[in-house]
């Protein structure tokens, strides 16, 4: 990887990921390290409801090299029809296809997509894709977007946040400009 950033933030996630990690602060983390599922808007807060399993798999707060930050590994399912609420994430979520086809749509900012060949393309809003398996985007702060499962199957994300402490890992965003 090019970016130390990134290459410390999947070092990271794949040691809480071996560790099974701790109870996290963050209010829109879910549930705790164990691993349980929550359904509803990944963004949270008003928008359109649908159907999203969120399963957190390990949190940090306060990693080391990032005070005032907490790690997450989260892993979404996203059900047929679905569509997310426009948002952005208060710091930085690395996420990656699985499994499925996501329509995915940057609204406002900059998103970096890597395809599973390894070259990346940066997505300037409003651009709209589709993101495959093998797939992933590099979402920072200020980057309006969401996703939608247009097709019959699920959609399976596999995703590391590195987010303020306190702050939800996704943050809705009601107005966008045209």
């Amino acid at each position: 990887m090019r970016h130390p950033l990134l290459r410390r933030l999947v070092i990271a996630a794949a040691v809480l990921a071996a560790a099974g990690g701790c109870a996290s602060g963050a209010s829109d983390a879910g549930p705790s390290s164990t691993g349980g599922a929550t359904s509803g808007t990944v963004a949270g807060g008003t928008g359109t409801t649908l159907a999203v399993d969120k399963h957190v798999l390990a949190t940090q707060v306060d990693p080391p090299g990032a005070p005032g930050m907490t790690l997450t590994l989260i892993e979404y399912t996203i059900a047929p029809g679905a569509k997310l609420s426009p948002h952005i994430h208060p710091g930085i979520q690395l996420a990656s296809i699985t499994s499925g086809e996501l329509t995915y749509t940057v609204l406002e900012g900059t998103v970096v997509r890597t395809l599973a060949d390894g070259t990346t393309q940066d997505l300037v809003g409003p651009t709209t894709v589709t993101l495959e398996p093998g797939d992933a985007v590099a979402e920072v702060g200020d980057a309006v977007h969401f996703g939608a499962n247009d097709t019959d199957q699920p959609i399976v994300i596999a995703a590391t946040l590195l987010t303020e402490d306190g702050q939800d890992l996704a943050v809705t965003v009601t107005t966008v400009a045209p």
